[in-house]
């Protein structure tokens, strides 16, 4: 049987050790606490601009406003050029037309048929491109006589005829409404569109 002076021994030693194995567990639970919160830090930290990177660049080349969570390093930071060129290409003002507006059109005097019968003679105008607005053009012969088109369209691939004598107009055919013959031979027809010549054909 043992000594109460050994058990009181024994009861000392394992209160030491328990206090010991306490004070041990507690500095190595802080310590591994303090060192898993720092890489935790950084890594948030780190994270930060790669995740914003893309808003903040996109903010600058628009022109606006940065973030208000952009991380320091980031506020005020240009674009490079790389990421700057595809903004500022897509933010540019379009490109204004050549000057000249659109192709002239390909619209031709083929022929003027019995020049000098005032009732049979006619100008064929033939469109060999897209559809033409002829609202405004003139055909004129070397004498001043001028006809000047109504509200006509001239359709893609198509004719029309314009005859000297009295009718009614139709899409295919316009009727000067003439007295008298408009035409001769060796006179050159001459097709304009404001003070554009279009066209120009000499009767043979």
């Amino acid at each position: 049987m043992s000594s109460p002076f050994r058990v009181r021994n024994w009861i000392i030693f394992l209160l030491i050790n328990v206090l010991v194995s306490a004070t041990t567990a507690f500095v190595v639970v802080h310590a591994f606490t303090q060192a898993a919160s720092r890489p935790a830090a950084r890594g948030a930290v780190a994270a930060t601009p790669t995740g914003a990177a893309p808003d903040v660049a996109l903010a600058v080349q628009a022109g606006g406003t940065l973030p208000t969570n952009t991380p320091p390093e980031f506020a005020g930071q240009p674009p490079t050029a790389d990421e700057a060129a595809p903004a500022q290409a897509a933010l540019a003002p379009p490109a204004s037309p050549p000057a000249g507006g659109a192709s002239a059109p390909r619209v031709r005097i083929s022929t003027v048929v019995y020049p000098g019968q005032r009732t049979r003679e006619a100008v064929v105008i033939v469109n060999e491109g897209d559809e033409v607005a002829l609202t405004g053009w003139t055909l004129s012969n070397p004498r001043g006589k001028v006809y000047t088109f109504g509200n006509v369209a001239l359709f893609r691939e198509s004719f029309i005829n314009l005859h000297t004598t009295t009718g009614v107009d139709v899409p295919t055919d316009l009727f000067w409404n003439q007295t008298e013959a408009v035409w001769r031979e060796g006179d050159e027809v001459t097709l304009r569109r404001g003070d554009e010549v279009i066209a120009t054909y000499v009767i043979r």
